[in-house]
């Protein structure tokens, strides 16, 4: 058995590659999209099986070495054999899809109820995805919230630190009582940037928000939901006037997270989503439970550690963008 990796710009030409160097008899193994010297590029691992020439055999030692090869040549021909059994074609497009992230709720629900094909799901998903950018316009008193490690911290001083290049007035206040060294972080980042910075216990802050009116707008760190800080007490900030909700979520966790994020926060009126690490967004395909029914939109996203550079408005192109990234959307096939 011959077992070799081809790569080129596409999947047709790396199968190319395949066809002219083990024939049309080869095996796929596996294809995947990898990155080699700052491009995308299409790996296949192919297989084929071949005919031991004969040989003289001149030993019994020689024998038995032959005999043992034979037998794990046949047991790789069978594991072979199963792969490319769960290896053909998939039967839909739909399929193809699903096994990349995107939820099978989300194909129903773009393409005619399941009935329609991939050109209409795919127009659809343009033509909506302008529905899944937040509004421009901000609140004086912005709230961050979100699980603990998803830079909740760090998107509140980004988007500090762009509104105060823009000429606004900005402060931001700190309600992490929990978290260790959560005081520290925030304080070395606002004194780098020049940023006013206060601090407030969770139940203290609607009766200080008064105090912020010489200010355009307000960034409040909350603390990171979990048993510190229970869901239950993010209902103390709604009589604050002026206020929107924005929840931090990495963007490889949308296809997981977001469910039950939501139903934890159920009631709660999150104004719009922030996705962190896009920068390390394998594919697109999670992303797709954005189109989820009642999941908020996404009015920034952070793609890097940079202050304040590498935290953007989001905006229907852009967002289109991340969907469709590393989306494959053709078939693979398991023989050739």
């Amino acid at each position: 058995m011959k077992v070799q990796k081809f790569r080129a710009k596409t999947s047709m030409e790396a199968l190319a590659k395949v066809k002219e160097a083990l024939g049309e008899e080869a095996v796929i193994l596996s294809t995947r999209r990898v990155r080699e010297n700052g491009r995308w590029l299409y790996e296949i691992t192919a297989a084929i099986d071949f005919e031991p020439e004969e040989q003289e055999v001149k030993t019994s030692s020689e024998k038995e070495n032959i005999s043992f090869l034979m037998k794990e040549i046949t047991s790789l021909k069978e594991m072979i054999l199963g792969l490319e059994s769960s290896l053909k074609p998939r039967s839909t497009w739909a399929d193809l899809f699903i096994e990349q992230g995107v939820p099978a709720k989300v194909i129903k629900l773009l393409s005619g109820n399941g009935n329609g094909n991939k050109e209409l799901f795919l127009k659809n998903v343009a033509a909506r995805v302008k529905e899944r950018v937040g509004p421009t316009k901000l609140s004086k008193f912005l709230f961050f919230i979100g699980q603990a490690g998803v830079g909740k911290t760090t998107s509140v001083i980004k988007l500090a630190a762009r509104l105060s290049a823009a000429g606004h007035r900005v402060a931001i206040v700190s309600l992490d009582i929990v978290r260790v060294g959560a005081r520290e972080q925030i304080s070395r980042f606002a004194e780098l940037l020049e940023l006013p910075l206060y601090f407030s216990h969770p139940e203290d802050f609607p009766v200080e928000a008064e105090n912020f009116e010489k200010f355009d707008y307000v960034l409040i760190d909350t603390p990171a939901l979990g048993a510190g800080f229970p869901e239950f007490k993010l209902k103390n900030f709604l009589s604050t006037k002026n206020v929107s909700f924005h929840l931090v979520i990495r963007a490889s966790d949308v296809a997981l997270m977001l469910p039950s994020l939501f139903r934890r926060l159920k009631g709660f009126p999150i104004t719009s989503l922030i996705l962190t690490h896009v920068e390390s967004l394998p594919s697109g395909g999670i992303l797709f439970g954005l189109f989820l029914p009642e999941t908020p939109p996404v009015s920034f996203i952070s793609t890097g550690e940079q202050v304040p550079e590498d935290f953007e408005r989001i905006t229907p192109k852009r967002l289109f963008g991340l969907l469709m990234r590393n989306l494959e959307l053709e078939e693979r096939h398991a023989r050739l």
